[in-house]
């Protein structure tokens, strides 16, 4: 009953800032500690559809890091181009890290990047995609 009262009393407070949020693909990486071991890990949801992807960054060394698994989810996203009416005509990415929207908007200056060969990748992608592709970098840890 608590949460059946918190959830009325502030969904009239939660106001969309965008009308056709669940046609974007939500992307995220996680990176924790487990048994000693640095573990990383992505996702892709998409609200329209409800598919939840898990997404596996195969990072190693250097390479194993949240900036590797935040990448491979949008790769992930692109790949899968989650467009679930016909009269969408392009691909919504939604993703949190400021680092990663720089490393999308400025591939040039990160080619020589430790994660280069997935931001490669993504810059493939995204120039032979038969749709537009757009990215919104959106809020992380927003409490809700």
């Amino acid at each position: 009953p608590t949460n059946f009262l918190i959830t009325h009393i502030i969904q009239p407070y939660l106001v969309h800032k965008v009308e056709n949020w669940r046609e974007w693909a939500y992307t995220d990486g996680s990176c924790h500690v487990q048994n000693g071991k640095q573990v990383i890990g992505a996702g892709v949801y998409h609200p329209a559809s409800d598919n939840t992807n898990h997404v596996q960054p195969n990072g190693a060394g250097i390479t194993h890091t949240i900036t590797r698994a935040e990448l491979a989810a949008i790769a992930a996203a692109i790949l899968l181009g989650y467009r679930y009416r016909n009269d969408v005509t392009s691909l919504l990415i939604a993703f949190a890290s400021e680092q990663i929207r720089k490393q999308i908007l400025y591939p040039e200056l990160h080619h020589q990047h430790v994660q280069g060969h997935i931001l490669e990748l993504i810059i493939q992608l995204i120039r032979n995609s038969p749709t537009p592709i757009h990215f919104f970098k959106v809020k992380s840890h927003a409490g809700i």
